[in-house]
């Protein structure tokens, strides 16, 4: 049985009561990106770290666009 040489990825955010900066945000989706992961679960996985995947290309990373999603507050 074959088995991935890299430590394992956690497909879940942190606990609610973490609160993450958005570079550590984007690492890890950076990460989770580079480890191949289907791209529905990189997308969800976006969208509960509050980010939005473009259809478009970002070179300097190597991965699509990540746009932070806006709230709307009335």
């Amino acid at each position: 049985m074959a088995r991935a040489a890299s430590a394992p990825l956690f497909l879940f955010p942190a606990p609610r009561h973490v609160v993450l900066s958005m570079e550590h945000r984007r690492a890890y989706l950076r990460d989770l990106w580079e480890a191949d992961v289907d791209p529905l679960v990189f997308r969800d996985a976006a969208r509960r770290l509050g980010y939005v995947v473009r259809c478009q290309w970002d070179e300097r990373a190597g991965m699509p666009i990540l746009t932070p999603k806006l709230v709307l507050l009335h």
